[in-house]
């Protein structure tokens, strides 16, 4: 569930630990170090490094130490622990304890503290220079004219949100969220999308991450108390229509996404 707002939050808090050097990593089971970097490459890398910078790019958090980055996958029900404190208390669809079983990556400080990631059901991942080219720009600041290459596509308009080599940062809820926004049906082919359409999509994405940053999560949009069986579109009244849209469970309104 953690999408760009929640990565965000990770990011923010996160920063307490800039300046500090990095003493030691504890992976405890190795696959969940991905790229080519083994365990012992991965330390040798940023032990003694200083944490230089905090990034994050769509759902991707990155520790910038010294000359290398470390990149943070959440999945689904990823959490950072920022010096013993989660820096998101509950997280849907995920346990909201702190389980020993559950940790899968600590970087320790020198001078204090650490950066910890729990992840109960292991989708996340952790990895050495991850390659950052090949996220599409960020959700938060998207632009009508980044949008363009979704007209020349005839994958559904849903999956090419979710496609993160097109567009970085969003996730099932706020793709629900921003297409019953913007009164788009999900189950369109990007070919469909006119230039109005493409201008209202791109302002409602940032309109809405804006917003329900400011609500404090992804899970905080005026349809989510609906997304169920016997909901019904805030706007309208209308019964929500349930589908799975790229592999997704996908709720919208009938009447008025067109």
């Amino acid at each position: 569930m953690p999408e760009l707002i929640e990565v965000d939050l990770y990011r923010k808090a996160a920063e307490s630990a800039l300046g500090r050097t990095i003493a030691s990593v504890v992976i405890p089971n190795e696959t969940y170090l991905v790229g080519d970097s083994g365990l012992p490459k991965f330390r040798e890398a940023i032990c003694g490094r200083q944490l230089l910078g905090i990034r994050r790019i769509g759902k991707l958090l990155l520790l910038d130490a010294g000359a290398v980055s470390i990149g943070m996958r959440f999945g689904m029900t990823g959490r950072l622990i920022v010096d013993g404190e989660p820096a998101i208390d509950q997280l849907l669809y995920t346990t909201n304890e702190v389980q020993e079983r559950h940790v899968r990556c600590v970087i320790t400080f020198e001078e204090e503290g650490a950066l910890s990631m729990i992840d109960p059901r292991r989708f996340g991942n952790v990895e050495l220079a991850p390659d950052e080219g090949q996220l599409g720009p960020d959700a938060a600041e998207i632009t009508s004219e980044e949008l363009t290459i979704f007209q020349r596509s005839s994958a559904s308009i849903k999956a090419l949100l979710l496609d993160q080599k097109r567009i970085a940062g969003l996730g099932n809820l706020l793709c629900d969220e921003i297409m019953w926004r913007s009164g788009i049906n999900p189950t369109r082919d990007g070919r469909t999308l006119r230039t109005s359409d493409i201008e209202l999509l791109a302002s409602t994405i940032r309109g809405t991450i804006a917003e329900l940053s400011d609500r404090g999560g992804s899970h905080m949009g005026d349809l989510q108390s609906q997304r169920r069986q016997g909901g019904s579109c805030p706007i309208d009244g209308y019964a929500l229509e349930r589908d799975i849209v790229a592999g997704r469970t996908t709720w919208w309104c009938p009447e008025h996404q067109l």
